[in-house]
């Protein structure tokens, strides 16, 4: 991270910023590895300041030896005089991560001219370093074992009037039995023609037999996400569905075939589609064909036809095409994998 700071400082120089005032959970957490709901980052050219409340001074103080940890007392009132005594003259902010009411308040009575900006620190996130990279790779396994362990309870479980949401909670349980901290995002369990809705809200409807059923669930583990999705068939497959499976599987392939760090980012997703749209089914795959993931469940990069970017070393993405037939049901595939310069690196162990 030492490495980093001094890559942001020297942005901060670039765009003549004193201080940046960082005050989103996910940029505090990639900066200093503490988890608080109420903290803020002032990074300047010498130092950098973790402010928070009584809640979580002391432990914060403990844990970041290599922050001067301050005790924020009178809420935006002590921040904005803290922000003062600096006497710096020009601070960036995190525009896309605040409300207009917070900016509103933030700029009466402040001294420093205030600069907003989008993404500040998406160039460094995007490019994970392998400490990074372990943490993820530690999430990715245990959601495979999550999911390991909830086929065969719902093979047990199918005849007792199993529910979506029911399936849910077995995977809330399981992803607590394996050490995650939480859900990174509320796991989607699709039967039947839901599964044709790509983000369906799991249901109280019964899961249905001889019917797909999409599973789509992440956890965290240390401050980092896991995504995984896989499609399956209760009962005996149709034509229809083995069809589109196979073509979603190939799909997959063909874009993990195209990973290596200096590609083009659209490339990967042309890979997918053109297996798709050669198929007859291009209408249906409806969304981009993965995103990048870390410490926020979507990060940079968009993995889509339209991203002229090229793909950096380390980056950390799923891949997940996906074919959606309206009142009949849909297939989802999705692995987590990683640009390496040579080629690409599968975390996601579960076979496709």
């Amino acid at each position: 991270m030492l490495k980093k700071l001094d890559q942001i400082r020297q942005k901060l120089s670039k765009e003549g910023l004193d201080a940046f005032l960082f005050s989103s959970y996910s940029n505090i957490f990639y900066l200093s590895r503490f988890s608080s709901s109420n903290a803020y980052i002032i990074l300047t050219q010498k130092d950098i300041y973790f402010l928070t409340d009584a809640r979580y001074y002391q432990n914060a103080k403990e844990k970041l030896t290599s922050f001067t940890v301050v005790e924020l007392k009178n809420g935006l009132k002590g921040l904005k005089q803290f922000i003062n005594d600096l006497n710096i003259k020009n601070l960036g902010f995190e525009k896309d991560k605040i409300t207009l009411s917070f900016y509103e308040k933030l700029k009466e009575g402040i001294t420093p001219s205030l600069y907003g900006y989008e993404g500040f620190l998406n160039e460094f996130r995007i490019s994970k370093t392998e400490e990074e990279i372990e943490i993820i790779k530690q999430a990715v396994i245990k959601i495979d074992n999550v999911f390991k362990k909830v086929i065969p309870w719902i093979e047990e479980n199918i005849n007792n009037n199993l529910t979506e949401i029911s399936v849910r909670r077995k995977i809330i349980d399981l992803i607590f039995e394996e050490g995650g901290t939480s859900e990174s995002f509320p796991t989607i369990v699709a039967s039947g023609k839901h599964s044709a809705i790509p983000h369906w809200e799991t249901s109280n409807e019964l899961i249905q037999k001889n019917a797909p059923l999409l599973i789509d669930m992440g956890l965290k583990y240390q401050g980092y996400c896991s995504d995984f999705t896989r499609t399956l068939y209760i009962g005996n497959p149709d034509e229809k569905f083995k069809e589109i499976y196979n073509i979603v599987k190939e799909a997959h392939i063909a874009a993990t075939q195209k990973v290596k760090a200096g590609v083009p980012i659209k490339e990967i997703d042309f890979a997918a589609r053109q297996v798709i749209e050669k198929s007859g089914y291009g209408e249906y795959f409806t969304h981009s064909t993965g995103h990048g993931i870390g410490i926020d469940i979507h990060e940079e990069p968009r993995i889509y036809k339209d991203n002229e970017e090229i793909l950096q070393e380390n980056t950390v993405f799923t891949i997940e095409p996906g074919i959606y037939i309206p009142g009949y049901g849909g297939v989802r595939l999705e692995n987590i994998v990683v640009a390496r310069k040579n080629g690409v690196e599968i975390l996601t162990e579960t076979p496709l």
